[in-house]
């Protein structure tokens, strides 16, 4: 446990993201009660919290206009949508830091966002990461020998999205679930160890924790009452015990209304009702959930970015030999979990390193872990590949997210083709920019020139959108003022284009210094559709123009450089249904009106 504690503190102050991680999005949301209720007492308005935020983060956009922020309530007041379960937990650690400002003799502000309180609220993060995994050894050595203990431990804090919203992004509300689902296992097992009052009303106040931080997690209620039941005769006897021993159910309940009355009561007086819906204007599908997106997809697909925990879900099948207890409660809350946190609007969770809703999961998912870990020991190379695969996970884990902390890897908005040219890579190539934002892996292997099939150098002299400041070649460039424009179409019957060549797209681009974006999301892209004979899109892939003048490093976040000209170019390949009469269009596409310039765009068939 020293070593974990040793490496999530370096990494947390190597990362140092833990000065800024407050000022923004979800982690504003959790922490904003804080500073609201026990500084500036400006619940329902937020206008003194919003100030504080803002010296110390001019830019932000003010939560209350911010669709996914802040909302007004139908009683006129405004509602931060985060319930309040990890403020709670963090208070803590605000407190130190607001005596630490109190005393620093007007070095730091005492006003909730001063360099006290990030760096102490994001101290907090880490410890609940680390009392949870103290937690779930008690756990684990009730069930496997101690040295496989530790080598789950290990496994769960540096090979698991657990160590990223521990070290870099801890003030979401996963790592305080994880901590959360472990007390809840360790005192459920506890409890049907010798039933008591007391132990009674720990797991009523954890689920009541548990609901007013993810209130869709209350499913988790299945493992205490689960715990330990194998079959229907120990199901119906469970069912006999809490009918007995109604009082203890009783202080169950005491205990979890008794916690959840702070959220009831914020919601009361934001809302004027008792139970309110903060997520406004944003939903559950379940009639279409994305689970094997969600499990496998590489935009933030959780076995994609954490596939150690693919031996968590095989060791369910040795699950009843090892754990018998944790059966039935896995074989509920599992299915659930993922069925409900995949049928969100936003399947694939932004802000986060893979899927972070499992995160939470991991604390039970050590048991299938060890059910795996333990078969996997029984001969001697069995126990080898296993410490070899299983410590290549955590390497890779841990580079992954020392990608993300660089900016190589961006998981919430990635692709298979962009996923493996970055892969092992501390310094991405100009392919892997190009599969960032096409979704099309370049050639690997070595092409020839075939022919140019198209090109254009926009030297139509009547042409509205035609400019001669300044042009790359001829006497006139191309203005892309409308959304669609300056393209070319090419039909596949009057050239020798056959499934599986490959098209190069080339486009001189220009942006004049005065009109230079910060904003990938403003870039006009240059664009191929490829289609058939009926007009049916086969295959359709865009790439930004603006970003790739300049651009050394090759960096997804790199908006290019102004006032020179440079090249946006790429391959695309042919589909294998593509037709002998099939058409192929290049076009720009600006729809939000980027000013810049753009020359010479030519197609050309390469093999």
């Amino acid at each position: 446990m020293a070593l974990i504690v040793l490496i999530y503190t370096s990494s947390f102050v190597l990362f140092e993201r833990w000065p800024i991680q407050i000022f923004g999005g979800d982690p504003w949301g959790y922490y904003a009660h804080l500073p609201s209720i026990l500084l500036f007492q400006d619940v329902g308005n937020y206008q003194k919290t919003i100030d504080a935020t803002a010296k110390y983060e001019p830019n932000m956009v003010d939560p209350r206009i911010d669709k996914y922020g802040v909302r007004e309530t139908p009683a006129g007041k405004f509602c931060i949508k985060y319930p309040l379960g990890v403020a709670l937990l963090e208070t803590p650690f605000f407190t130190a830091g607001h005596l630490w400002a109190i005393c620093s003799g007007g070095k730091y502000a005492p006003d909730g966002f001063s360099r006290p309180y990030t760096l102490l609220v994001g101290l907090g993060g880490i410890f609940y990461a680390v009392l949870g995994l103290w937690l779930l050894w008690f756990m684990l050595i009730r069930y496997f020998p101690r040295t496989t203990s530790a080598a789950l431990i290990l496994t769960v804090a540096l090979g698991t999205n657990l160590f990223y919203f521990s070290v870099y992004n801890n003030i979401m509300s996963h790592v305080f679930l994880f901590f959360l689902h472990a007390a809840l296992i360790l005192a459920s097992i506890r409890f049907w160890e010798q039933p008591g009052r007391g132990r009674a009303m720990q797991i009523g106040a954890i689920l009541g924790l548990i609901a007013i931080t993810r209130p869709q997690e209350l499913i988790v209620a299945a493992i205490p009452v689960l715990w330990g039941v194998n079959n229907w005769t120990a199901l119906l006897k469970r069912w006999q015990f809490f009918i007995r021993n109604w009082h203890l159910t009783g202080l169950v309940a005491l205990a979890f209304a008794l916690t959840l009355l702070p959220q009831l009561c914020y919601w009361k007086f934001v809302s004027g009702t008792w139970i309110y819906f903060s997520y406004q204007g944003e939903t559950f599908d379940f009639k279409h959930p994305h689970i094997w997106d969600g499990l496998t997809s590489f935009t933030n697909g959780w076995l994609v970015y954490t596939p150690v925990m693919l031996f968590a879900l095989l060791g369910l099948v040795r699950l009843p030999k090892s754990v018998p207890d944790a059966v039935w409660p896995t074989l509920v809350f599992l299915p659930l979990h993922l069925y409900i946190t995949y049928s969100w609007w936003c399947w694939y969770y932004i802000n986060g390193f893979g899927s972070r809703p499992m995160v939470e999961t991991y604390a039970l998912l050590a048991l299938a872990l060890g059910a795996f870990w333990q078969w996997g020991s029984r001969h001697f190379w069995k126990k080898w590949a296993n410490r070899i695969v299983i410590t290549g996970f955590i390497a890779l884990n841990l580079f992954q997210s020392w990608q993300l902390h660089e900016g190589i890897l961006w998981p919430q908005d990635a692709n298979r083709a962009y996923y493996f040219a970055i892969f092992g890579t501390i310094h991405p190539d100009r392919n892997a920019l190009i599969a960032y934002e096409s979704g099309e892996t370049q050639p690997r292997r070595k092409l020839a020139l075939v022919k140019e099939l198209a090109a254009t150098g926009y030297e139509d002299s009547t042409s509205v959108f035609r400019t001669d400041q300044p042009v790359f070649s001829g006497k006139w460039a191309h203005k892309p003022e409308a959304e669609f424009s300056g393209g070319l179409e090419i039909r596949a019957d009057t050239t020798e284009v056959k499934p599986g060549d490959w098209l190069r797209i080339s486009i001189r681009g220009f942006v004049p210094g005065i009109h230079k974006t910060w904003d990938r999301e403003n870039m006009a892209r240059i664009c191929i559709e490829i289609s058939d004979s009926a007009g049916k899109i086969l295959k359709y892939k865009p790439l930004r123009i603006s970003n790739k003048i300049g651009n050394e490093q090759n960096s997804i976040w790199d908006t290019g450089d102004a006032g020179r000209w440079g090249e946006a170019a790429f391959f695309v390949k042919t589909p294998s249904q593509f037709p002998s009469d099939g058409t192929i269009k290049v076009y720009i596409w600006n729809p939000r009106a980027q000013q810049l310039i753009v020359d010479d765009l030519s197609v050309a068939l390469w093999r």
